[in-house]
């Protein structure tokens, strides 16, 4: 796991926070994410799984979909 620092004071930390605003809003796939906030991909995906290993994140499966979401972790911090 990534210290949690790294993660919210990093560099990207613009990137991920704007995830964050999004998930906390609605959960949705990496691939929605990537076209809302108009971002590559494979940088959503980069993004998501460093939120995820810091506990900011959390993800499920629906059918064949991977389901994203902030964490009560994410929300107490007061980041978003």
């Amino acid at each position: 796991m990534r210290k949690l620092d790294e993660v919210l004071n990093g560099k990207g930390w613009d990137t991920r926070k704007k995830i964050l605003e999004q998930l906390y809003i609605n959960p949705t796939t990496a691939y929605d994410l990537a076209k809302k906030l108009n971002l590559n991909y494979s940088t959503v995906r980069y993004h998501l799984d460093l939120l995820e290993r810091s506990g900011l994140v959390n993800h499920k499966t629906l059918g064949s979909k991977q389901l994203y979401l902030a964490t009560k972790s994410a929300l107490s911090l007061k980041i978003i």
